[in-house]
């Protein structure tokens, strides 16, 4: 029993889960801390500490909570469990997928432990071992869309890509995906959405597309966007504000609204959602042009040459080092900049930060000292993607990981050199200097996780052989 006064285990932990189901971290976090106080050994305070830590991108640290439950009971599923969680995050694949198997013994932690042994052994690059995973899980729970849907990712990754769609389109059936993901299609038009559609299902129909996801999703998925208006009698594009103007310029009888614009529903005969347009019309590699598909209006183009004003080396370089958030494992896609130092160091080039967000801070504290400092211009005068393409199309190349500026690079023609994670994002595919959805991209491939070094040194390496942009 709890001496008088003293705080109660039980209660600090149930008030932790509480606080952390609301999203309030840093309340949750203390709680769970007061109920190891009262008890230093709590199992679940422990595992439920970890698995806030792991949202905070602490990884190390949850990995010593779960250790510390697994040294008092060895035999602990869920610990397994967030043990492998946290060994993922420190991007230890094999570790992991060796803590899931653990885990594996709990039947009720049957299919989670499943679902991240897959995602374990794709990290591993073994992706073999992980589609059977994957398709354990779903023979486990058939009606699960999140098996389907990550089970859907590796297959397009894999350039499967036919299965791959018609698994990724049950992400429309999973709650964390319309949770988090769904973009700007809005809870209501959810079930109105046409689902695995076919080249005939949009042919000589009025069809509007809804941007989902991410924006450089809507950059992706826009490469399809041409196809579709060649088949169907009319498109109606409803996109991020910041694509707006960019994508008009680009698609001559697409008609592009921001996601404020009210669209009558009674001139539309089919309504999807913008990665749907892959089912459709993407259902093989042989579908992929890899060409670019949009342009920058002249004006914007004219004012970044302005605003850049003459050259003074041999080739202008625009940079992106940091990509994702902590849910798209933004620590292991995203460099440091003060590690990129023998890129910068490239003879005769001058560089141009393309970072979203302030990076001054960053920036400053890198060109401290420097003969040639990166360039850095107002966040503002990047927000709008037309702006952003405007600039990209002043410069020779970009260097970039694995974020939308890559994707606009390839939309725009302009050479990428992307600096590929050990475990890519799908689009990125694991395997090869190139991926299907933009020919001008280059990929440049950690050989282990966390293994940058030797990767900065190839991309040097090509921007030395890179000749300037024609015109």
């Amino acid at each position: 029993m709890s001496e008088p006064g003293a705080p109660d285990a039980e209660a600090a932990f149930r008030a932790g889960q509480a606080e952390l189901a609301a999203g309030r971290r840093e309340a949750a976090e203390a709680h769970f801390r007061e109920a190891l106080a009262a008890r230093p050994g709590h199992p679940q305070a422990l595992l439920g500490l970890a698995g806030l830590l792991q949202l905070e991108e602490r990884a190390a640290e949850a990995l010593a909570l779960c250790d510390a439950v697994l040294g008092a009971d060895p035999g602990h599923a869920e610990a397994w469990l967030g043990r492998g969680d946290s060994l993922f995050n420190l991007d230890r694949y094999d570790e992991a997928t060796q803590a899931y198997r653990r885990a594996l013994v709990r039947g009720d932690l049957a299919f989670e432990a499943l679902l991240r042994l897959g995602l374990a052994f794709a990290g591993a690059g073994r992706f073999e071992l992980a589609l059977e995973a994957f398709g354990a899980a779903v023979q486990l729970r058939p009606d699960s869309a999140e098996a389907r849907v990550r089970r859907g990712l590796l297959r397009l990754q894999l350039h499967q890509f036919a299965p791959g769609w018609e698994d990724y389109e049950r992400r429309w059936s999973w709650d964390r995906f319309l949770a988090a993901s769904r973009g700007l299609v809005p809870q209501a038009l959810v079930p109105a959405l046409a689902r695995s559609p076919t080249a005939e299902d949009l042919a000589g129909k009025r069809v509007l597309v809804v941007g989902e996801q991410g924006i450089g999703d809507q950059v992706l998925f826009a490469s399809i966007v041409p196809d579709l208006a060649r088949a169907a009698r009319s498109v109606t594009l409803v996109c991020e504000a910041r694509l707006v103007a960019l994508f008009r310029s680009s698609f001559q009888g697409v008609t592009v609204l921001p996601p404020t614009a009210q669209v009558d529903s009674d001139a539309v005969d089919v309504v999807l959602a913008m990665a749907s347009l892959g089912a459709a019309l993407r259902p093989g590699l042989a579908a992929f042009a890899g060409a670019p598909y949009l342009t920058p209006a002249g004006p914007a183009v004219r004012r970044w040459a302005e605003r850049l004003g003459p050259r003074t080396k041999r080739l202008r370089v625009g940079l992106s080092w940091r990509g994702g958030v902590a849910a798209t494992r933004r620590r292991s896609r995203s460099v440091p900049l003060a590690e990129l130092g023998p890129i910068l160091d490239a003879p005769d080039c001058e560089f141009v930060s393309l970072q979203y967000g302030d990076p001054s801070a960053e920036v400053a504290a890198v060109n401290a000292g420097r003969m040639d400092p990166i360039r850095l211009f107002p966040p503002k005068s990047l927000d709008d993607f037309e702006d952003l393409a405007g600039l990209i199309a002043n410069l020779d190349v970009v260097v970039s990981v694995q974020t939308a500026v890559a994707h606009l690079c390839g939309a725009i023609g302009r050479p990428c050199f992307t600096l590929v994670a050990h475990n890519p994002e799908w689009a990125f595919n694991p395997m090869g200097p190139t991926t299907p959805w933009h020919a001008c991209v280059r990929l440049f491939r950690q050989p282990a996780p966390g293994a940058w070094e030797p990767v900065i040194a190839e991309v040097a390496a090509a921007l030395r052989a890179q000749e300037p942009a024609a015109g």
